[in-house]
């Protein structure tokens, strides 16, 4: 019901009634999301201010009972973020349907809920980033339950534009961490990702990826099992883990011996939120949560787009000497001398396992075989912190800040390979 904030005359009220009607489109508004998306992104005449909201419950002997659900304020500029919703407005309405069948479970039906609350809230403030990350962590949940089994005939969150990220970019590691964890990949062929790591948070079709792969008939789909699903959902640290080990253990079948993971472009992590990551101040399951949302962003657009990211406020900060060595031991690419670091998975069993100084001890070694003499000898952390150091290799970083990471070892290193540093940063790069 609509809500005046100044006196209206009865032909006004009339003129309303006689006309009003919500559209998106040449499609008229029939759910209450379809109204306020069209509220938010085209306004309202006749001096309407905002709406109130109602929900007709039904008691028992079919007695109605209207009950508010809260207002909806109507936006002075209407914001153009909103239009990020109708990538996601059919796939609600199948979780809907789905939510609503007989014998959908508890966790769905919860999952439902909150997927559509925080779309609704969302609309009501489309400037306020955390809103836009609570839709992406309500859809990262509703997929969590779909991998049980529960409602997978929604099928997976559908390819997310690129404007996506500006609206949920609200400035933190956490956010800017995940961007970078969902859009790697194995490697890039003119911006178009090879293997990307969603694989690994849901069983897809090879041949369609935008739908779960299944087995059985039609009388009895299931999910298909995968044995490349690793990540489960409920723990940031154990799920950058479990990615980096099935990651390693697919190249090594293959017969690659180096690190199977690279950024996409503009989607590198800063050394000074993976500083922040290996310090214990980030918040590890929302960052994972996060990036398994994100992974659905469409890699076409983002290769042809350039998209505004925050940078962290103090890019000075740099993570501990000793995971600089563990990161080195890791590279997609070649040192600045051209000699390759062979990936050796037993560095990261070892830091997963929570012994550092043994996973450091081997990492140097491997630096030292490719001519790089660190100034670091050895080093020791806690378990805890150690498993902190395995999963923050799961954030690929820029050719630059490996190159930082390099002189800050080994000063002498540069200057050996050439004696002018940029030509040695333009080889690296």
């Amino acid at each position: 019901m609509p809500l005046w904030a100044q006196p209206a005359t009865l032909p006004d009220t009339q003129r309303l009634f006689g006309e009003g009607r919500a559209q998106l489109g040449a499609t008229a508004a029939r759910e209450p999301l379809d109204l306020a998306r069209a509220a938010s992104r085209l306004g309202v005449a006749r001096g309407i201010t905002s709406f109130q909201r109602f929900g007709y419950i039904e008691r028992n002997g079919q007695s109605n009972l209207a009950v508010p659900l809260g207002q909806f304020a109507v936006q002075d500029q209407p914001s153009q973020a909103v239009a990020c919703i109708d990538d996601i407005v059919p796939w609600l309405q199948r979780l809907k349907r789905q939510a609503r069948e007989k014998g959908a479970t508890t966790r769905l039906v919860q999952a439902e809920r909150s997927a559509s609350q925080s779309v609704f809230d969302v609309i009501a403030q489309p400037n306020q980033p955390n809103r836009w990350q609570a839709v992406l962590l309500a859809l990262a949940a509703a997929e969590t339950v779909m991998r049980s089994g529960s409602g997978f005939k929604t099928q997976p969150i559908p390819l997310l534009r690129p404007e996506w990220v500006p609206a949920a970019d609200d400035g933190s590691p956490e956010f800017r961490l995940a961007l970078s964890f969902a859009l790697q990949a194995t490697a890039f062929a003119r911006g178009r990702p090879i293997d990307p790591v969603r694989r690994h948070w849901a069983p897809l079709d090879d041949q369609r990826p935008s739908r779960f792969a299944t087995t059985g008939d039609v009388s009895r789909l299931r999910l298909a099992a995968d044995p490349g699903v690793v990540m489960q959902g409920r723990e940031g640290v154990a799920d950058a883990v479990a990615l980096l080990e099935r990651r390693m253990l697919d190249a090594k079948a293959a017969g690659q011996r180096v690190f199977p993971l690279q950024a996409a472009a503009r989607a590198h992590a800063h050394a000074a939120d993976i500083a922040a990551w290996v310090a214990g101040a980030v918040d590890t399951d929302r960052t994972l949560g996060l990036a398994c949302a994100l992974m659905a962003l469409d890699r076409r657009l983002w290769a042809e787009q350039i998209v505004p990211l925050s940078a962290p406020s103090d890019r000075n900060a740099s993570p501990d000497d000793a995971w600089l060595v563990l990161r080195l031991a890791h590279l997609n690419g070649p040192l600045p001398n051209g000699a390759r670091v062979p990936c050796d998975p037993a560095i990261l069993r070892r830091l997963a396992s929570g012994d550092a100084a043994t996973a450091i001890t081997l990492a140097l070694r491997r630096l030292r075989a490719a001519g790089l003499r660190c100034s670091v000898r050895a080093g020791v952390a806690s378990p805890s912190t150690a498993r902190l150091w395995a999963a923050a290799l799961a954030f690929p970083v820029h050719p630059r800040t490996t190159l930082h990471f390099v002189r800050r070892l080994d000063p002498s290193f540069l200057a050996a390979v050439s004696p002018h540093p940029e030509s040695a940063q333009e080889h690296f790069a």
